[in-house]
């Protein structure tokens, strides 16, 4: 799909790829807890421009996480993910990987079988 032949307003959907320091896990719950609410409340203030979704990954890449943050502004991404970098859990999680991409066709489940 052409950017620039699409009317209207444009949704970005950005792929954050996450690696996990070992070392976070060894934390234990409680401090990771203590780490995770100042990063939830740093990030919250972006909240109203960008929605966030965190996918944490099994098997043979344990050590990674997914972000998923979408917004009809790439500014306002890069704000977040500036704060991200910079954050509470920054010394845990490096992010190695961006792909920015522009939200296209949307299919939802519907339950129902196409006849």
């Amino acid at each position: 799909m052409d950017p620039h032949s699409t009317s209207g307003k444009r949704r970005y959907v950005v792929l954050a790829f996450v690696d996990v320091d070992p070392h976070y896990y060894e934390l234990g719950r409680e401090k990771r807890v203590d780490l995770t609410r100042p990063h939830i409340e740093e990030l919250e203030e972006h909240l109203s421009d960008v929605s966030l979704v965190s996918l944490k990954t099994t098997g043979l890449s344990r050590d990674r996480m997914i972000e998923i943050l979408e917004s009809d502004s790439l500014e306002s991404i890069e704000r977040m993910l500036d704060r991200y970098k910079s954050g509470a859990k920054s010394r845990y999680g490096r992010i190695s990987e961006v792909i920015v991409t522009e939200k296209g066709m949307v299919r939802e489940m519907t339950g129902e079988r196409a006849s």
